[in-house]
């Protein structure tokens, strides 16, 4: 583990050049989608008013705090606030996965895609605290139709965002693999994943 390269957009044409990667994990919430896909769910959950009420109720009980500890409850609360909308207004989720094609490309990081596609990297993927029922369909709308996902499942998502993204990263590739690859992500958060792979990118 070492430390990783901060930067602004304008030089990562110029890193990733220098790397030449085979491998390329890209973060998706804020950097390859220029928006919260988790916010996006909720924000679009239909009727309004009901997912409102729903998501009020929620932050007044907090119930991550209740049944995982406030130290652990951040790592919850996204969880059982999509978790919830999923299982009381299922219909919000089939709405979603509708959408969620439609809506990707309009808030799509174009440069990003474009400067993935030109420097051609063997295998692109995706690594996200998102959700993977929600991100999928994004995936579906954007330019990198071969790009592998690694992101948390709705059936364990909040245990699965508390272990983090560099141990399910690890779980799902080689760690020779991750000795060699180029992360890019605008997060503060990923510095541990940052660190782990040959060649960490922050860029802001």
């Amino acid at each position: 583990m070492g430390d990783f390269f901060r930067i602004t957009p304008d030089k990562l044409d110029a890193t990733l050049n220098a790397v030449v990667p085979t491998l390329l994990l890209v973060d998706f919430d804020e950097t390859l989608w220029l928006r919260n896909s988790t916010e996006e769910f909720l924000g679009r959950a239909r009727p309004a008013f009901l997912a409102a009420a729903l998501l009020r109720a929620l932050d007044f009980l907090r119930p991550w705090r209740v049944f995982f500890g406030r130290r652990r409850a951040r790592h919850f609360r996204d969880w059982l606030r999509v978790l919830s909308v999923m299982i009381l207004m299922p219909w919000s989720y089939l709405n979603w996965r509708r959408i969620a094609p439609r809506i990707a490309p309009e808030y799509a990081n174009e440069k990003l895609q474009a400067l993935i596609r030109e420097h051609g990297a063997e295998r692109v993927v995706v690594v996200s605290n998102g959700f993977r029922p929600l991100i999928t369909p994004l995936l579906n709308g954007l330019e990198l139709k071969n790009a592998t996902l690694i992101a948390a499942p709705i059936t364990h998502g909040g245990f699965w965002r508390y272990r983090g993204k560099t141990r399910a990263t690890e779980g799902q590739l080689a760690g020779e693999a991750l000795d060699q690859a180029v992360f890019i992500t605008d997060h503060e958060d990923d510095a541990e994943l940052l660190r782990r792979v040959g060649t960490g990118v922050l860029c802001v």
